[in-house]
């Protein structure tokens, strides 16, 4: 999905200037993680490049609030948040504070995460009693399953497959093309489409860059950026919603939640964190611009 975005926007650059600007897209990880792409934005020797929140947080750590599960009610709430220009605006004075030599200019996604299990229907948080359940290495991953009900395990990544198949663990979550990809439903043939956590991703760009262009590229460089991540978003549901559909016609069996119960569990652990990272006044934005 990223790339999706990048080769839009290196189209548009391309047509709205006439052809006075041209962007080179280097995918897949050529260029280093995105840890390091960053930090070669941040130091000029790349223009822009794309991290997740997680990722971003290494330099902005009021970040890892989006990292947080039920943020987003749906796909709706989160476009009306990422398009809402006060959130922008605090996004953007969040970053520029920190006198890093980025600015975001437009906002990517990357899935929304679902749990996948060996053990079958997972329809209440209660159904996760005493579930093994894979998590990144982080406190608040280990909070948020616990808080469900589940056995919150850390592993790597590349570890996760040969787990489900030999019954060291019973879970795990991801996106669904994430899952897909590594064929983890043929150790975990339930989808559980909890949507716990909507993956935003920033676009950033060097200043400098952006400062050194005349005033009329600059403006198309901006638009251009603005435009391709709807698109990205756009193709990024697509995307998630096809790899559903080829598990689901491999075998995996699809279930659907009561999401109000799992979201209902992590409320408080959202204040807590929010208030630890100075981003109250944010998730009271977010929360805000629900269907509610």
């Amino acid at each position: 999905m990223y790339d999706e975005g990048h080769r839009a926007f290196a189209r548009l650059v391309e047509e709205r200037s006439a052809g006075r600007l041209k962007v080179d897209v280097y995918p897949a990880g050529q260029l280093g993680s995105e840890v390091a792409m960053l930090e070669g934005v941040r130091l000029g020797s790349l223009d822009g490049s794309v991290a997740h929140v997680a990722n971003a947080s290494t330099v902005v750590p009021e970040l890892a609030l989006f990292s947080l599960p039920y943020l987003f009610e749906d796909r709706d709430h989160f476009e009306r948040v990422v398009n809402d220009p006060e959130f922008q605006a605090r996004i953007d004075a969040l970053v520029a504070g920190k006198g890093l030599g980025i600015r975001v200019v437009g906002y990517y996604s990357a899935g929304v995460r679902i749990l996948y299990t060996r053990r079958g229907e997972a329809t209440v948080p209660e159904d996760l009693v005493g579930t093994k359940i894979r998590v990144m290495s982080n406190p608040v991953e280990a909070r948020v399953w616990s808080a469900m009900g589940a056995i919150p395990t850390p592993m790597s990544f590349g570890e996760v497959y040969q787990a489900l198949q030999t019954g060291v663990l019973d879970a795990a979550e991801n996106a669904p093309s994430v899952i897909e990809t590594n064929r983890h439903d043929e150790a975990a043939r339930t989808l559980v489409l909890t949507e716990h956590q909507r993956s935003l991703c920033l676009l950033f760009m060097n200043e400098g860059t952006l400062d050194g262009l005349p005033g009329d590229l600059r403006a198309a460089v901006l638009g251009a950026a603005r435009d391709a991540a709807a698109h990205e978003r756009r193709r990024d549901r697509e995307l998630n919603a096809e790899a559903i559909e080829r598990m689901k016609a491999r075998g995996a069996r699809v279930v659907v939640p009561e999401r109000a119960r799992f979201a209902a569990r992590v409320g408080a652990i959202q204040d807590e964190v929010a208030g630890s990272l100075g981003m109250a006044d944010v998730l009271g934005l977010v929360r805000r611009r629900s269907g509610r």
